[in-house]
């Protein structure tokens, strides 16, 4: 899995197609075709299949320049499925929703990937519904990247499973480790997100997982972790149920927002301001557009049989541009495992 923070720009002796859930998230059509075209003129490689109300699909790009507009293909989907939706409801009322449809794009080979903006429970279920599980997964996860003050961390997960048990935890640890492995990064090391970094401390849950990951011999377990350690690096990844890392990666973004405010509201004098300006807040914007979600948008949903890239539900186009990078870039480092000369990276 990678995060990109820039567009590259990719040689191939064909396109990768990406489905788009263009009804999903808080901005909708306008958010997803703002992406689209912006992610179409940054990656020549790239081909679309926009998914949902096709006459407004259509609306919106016709005016765009017929070389855009010859990657796009357009499949219509009648409904869109609700932010709140059950996974219950969104198998048994969701498989005509944008989401469903697009996501039936990785199963019938049309797509090598599919991004969406809409439900997180909703993604979850469609896709192991209409993908499966990989062999010996039970759930999927989100993860995602989180700057600290040495290497980037890795946090999983992210929101797709908000209450689990000591097993699933060690599922996640696994599957982050292989994610880990597959970037080259060697024995990576695991940590599980707790409120102490002393053995005893914690719910049973999250004593149990400890258990359980460190008696595997395939994962490099390095203890407990609390939630300010995160930032200060040396962790490769950090492993919790979804409501806790969602927790953390908002309450991180928050943070962050409330120093910038701080150091230029009104209340701070201009002589002061200046000299803040120029001692700190090129740092602490630096800071802040390192947790801009986005610009760390799109997680993988690890644990499914295809590339399933979750972006924020109130994403702006921006950041739904990085997601549609992020999968363009694993699905060329998929392609490329079956046919090495796919994806050769020339300059930008």
């Amino acid at each position: 899995m990678r995060l990109a923070h820039g567009f590259l720009h990719y040689a191939s002796p064909r396109m990768i197609s990406i489905a788009v859930d263009a009804m999903g998230g808080d901005g909708g059509l306008s958010v997803s075709m703002a992406a689209s075209r912006r992610a179409l003129d940054h990656i020549p490689d790239l081909a679309l299949i926009l998914v949902g109300d096709s006459v407004a699909i259509h609306a919106s790009m016709s005016e765009w320049p017929d070389a855009l507009r010859s990657r796009i293909s357009v499949v219509d989907a009648s409904t869109v499925l609700a932010a709140d939706v059950s996974p219950a409801h969104a198998i048994r009322s969701g498989q005509t929703s944008s989401m469903a449809v697009a996501i039936s794009q990785i199963k019938s080979q049309q797509a090598q990937a599919v991004v969406s903006s809409g439900s997180t429970v909703g993604l979850m279920a469609l896709s192991r519904h209409l993908l499966g599980m990989r062999p010996g997964v039970e759930r999927p996860a989100l993860m995602t990247q989180l700057p600290t003050q040495a290497e980037p961390v890795w946090v999983l997960d992210l929101g797709a499973n908000v209450g689990v048990d000591a097993q699933r935890l060690l599922e996640f640890a696994q599957l982050g480790t292989e994610a880990l492995l597959a970037l080259n990064k060697h024995h990576p090391k695991v940590a599980l997100l707790n409120i102490g970094s002393e053995p005893r401390k914690g719910p049973d849950v999250i004593r149990e997982a400890a258990r359980l990951i460190e008696a595997d011999p395939d994962l490099n377990y390095c203890g407990f972790i609390e939630a300010d350690q995160v930032f200060q690096g040396g962790i490769d990844l950090v492993v919790c149920d979804g409501f806790a890392g969602n927790v953390l990666l908002k309450s991180a973004e928050g943070a962050v927002r409330l120093v910038m405010k701080a150091f230029s509201g009104p209340e701070v004098s201009r002589g002061y301001r200046k000299w803040i300006h120029f001692f700190t807040r090129s740092r602490l914007r630096q800071v802040y557009e390192t947790l801009d979600p986005s610009l760390h948008n799109g997680a993988p949903l690890l644990g499914v049989e295809g590339l399933v890239i979750k972006s924020h539900g109130g994403s702006s186009a921006k950041g739904l541009v990085h997601a549609i990078e992020l999968a363009f870039r694993e699905a060329t480092t998929e392609a490329k495992v079956k046919d090495p000369t796919v994806g050769e990276q020339v300059n930008e």
